[in-house]
């Protein structure tokens, strides 16, 4: 492990970038003072939902267009955390996260050359695949990644180097990039101990989702505020309309003068005895002329599962990921075939796209420049996204060794690694079908040695 001089973390905090930004904890705390202070001006001015973090009013709606997210017309203010409360939403990011969890490798190609070789030594291996901070796997951090990016198209990631190699990798929540007005992209991040430290673009690896700028991906929690708002807002009424027994309000009347006194007393005492699961079936008695008008359900307030169904769609639409994937497959269940191929579809138009997108950010923030122009690159590994059955794959690797017609592209070693097997003896030559002879170094098959003729009689 390098020590605190190389620039790695040391009991949650940056020493590198702690040590330019001294002083940094007096704004930090005059930050915390000043939302203490905003917090208490507006005190009273929200109303929240029993025994959730939806908020609805003044003070939600300020504060979250101030530090992000914002309430959707359908009432529920919406942030990357409320967001998460959506099933869909956090089934959508779960796929994505997923899909990069497959192992990513670092790779040489040598200029010229068609082949390529996967490098187990590069620091940068061990950094993705192994122990890319003190508390995470290379799995974890991965996942991630694969969150913030599914969520607000945009991850951040501190760089510690050692030697101009990458050694560390430490995710960041809190950050804010400026474009400055000289070109450079400068970064403003909170630390472990809640510090802000200003970062030159090489020391954050930023990987932008789509981008209308170029300079940072568009948030897309904002972009998808209104479907995910709905989500929320039907979720909470179909859940309020079961909490009342599934039973729609209604008034209580009579023709005598209540005080407020009196009205405040009936309310609390229906409430108690016939209002919510516990209470159903209960026989309600009215005294004092009192008349119960129940409220009949309008159309709309019948279509609960209808609307959910659609937005259960509209998440995954926004989200890029088939509504199979999380679990939902419509009026009518996909068949064997069809849904194989929308597995595939899943990896071609939502997997690829994500893992190209962060291959080619990692070649271009986390490889030296001399690295790159000597071949190397990363990318991620998909055959576990293409397990077939047992008897396709045997299929498979019959015509892959040299079977069906076809010259062999793969060697025995080959498959043997696909399923975590040894090599054996001989297994590292190509094939073709009809002699089932090696191939040799010129692409032709290698001559066999007929074996000389006998010249004992046939009986001895």
């Amino acid at each position: 492990m390098a020590d605190n001089a190389a620039g790695r973390v040391h009991h949650g905090r940056l020493p590198a970038a702690d040590r330019r930004h001294s002083g940094q904890r007096q704004e930090a705390w005059q930050g915390r003072v000043m939302a203490g202070l905003f917090g208490a001006i507006a005190d009273g001015l929200q109303i929240k939902s029993d025994g959730g973090d939806v908020r609805y009013g003044p003070l939600e709606e300020i504060w979250s267009g101030l530090f992000g997210g914002g309430p959707a017309k359908s009432g529920p203010s919406v942030t990357w955390k409320t967001a998460l409360q959506c099933t869909t939403v956090l089934a959508c990011s779960r796929r994505i996260a997923e899909g990069l969890m497959v192992p990513c490798k670092v790779y040489q190609r040598e200029p010229g050359s068609k082949t390529r070789r996967e490098d187990r030594e590069h620091p940068l291996y061990a950094a993705l695949e192994d122990a890319p901070n003190r508390y995470q796997s290379g799995l974890e951090y991965r996942e991630t990644i694969g969150l913030h990016l599914a969520l607000t198209f945009n991850h951040y990631s501190y760089i510690s180097r050692v030697n101009n190699q990458v050694d560390e990798l430490v995710p960041l929540c809190d950050v804010h990039p400026k474009l400055e007005r000289d070109g450079r992209m400068t970064y403003r991040a909170q630390l472990f101990d809640g510090v802000y430290g200003t970062f030159e673009s090489d020391e954050i690896w930023h990987i932008r989702g789509p981008s209308w700028n170029g300079t940072v991906g568009m948030d897309a929690i904002k972009l998808m505020r209104e479907a995910i708002g709905l989500s929320i807002a039907s979720e909470e009424t179909h859940a309020r309309l079961h909490s009342n027994g599934s039973q729609p309000g209604g008034i209580l009347t009579t023709d005598k003068e209540l005080s407020k006194a009196a009205r405040d007393r009936l309310r609390v005492q229906w409430t108690a005895h016939q209002v919510g699961l516990a209470n159903r079936f209960k026989t309600a008695v009215l005294d004092n002329g009192l008349k119960w008008q129940p409220l009949a359900m309008t159309g709309v307030d019948t279509q609960h599962i209808q609307v959910r169904q659609f937005q259960v769609e509209e998440i995954c639409r926004g989200m890029c990921v088939m509504p199979i994937m999380v679990g939902f497959s419509g009026d009518k269940a996909p068949t064997y075939a069809s849904a194989e191929q929308l597995f595939l579809a899943h990896l071609v138009h939502t997997v690829r796209p994500w893992h190209d997108r962060v291959a080619a950010s990692a070649k271009r923030w986390l490889l030296t420049p001399k690295e790159r122009k000597a071949g190397y690159y990363l990318a991620f590994t998909e055959q576990a996204f293409l397990s077939p059955a047992m008897k396709d794959k045997a299929e498979y690797y019959k015509i892959a060794l040299g079977g069906g017609g076809n010259p062999g592209w793969v060697t025995p070693d080959e498959v043997r690694g696909f399923d975590e097997m040894p090599p054996i003896l001989g297994g590292s030559r190509l094939y073709v079908p009809i002699t089932a002879s090696p191939i040799d170094d010129d692409g032709y098959p290698r001559p066999t040695k007929q074996p000389a003729a006998s010249k004992e009689p046939a009986n001895g």
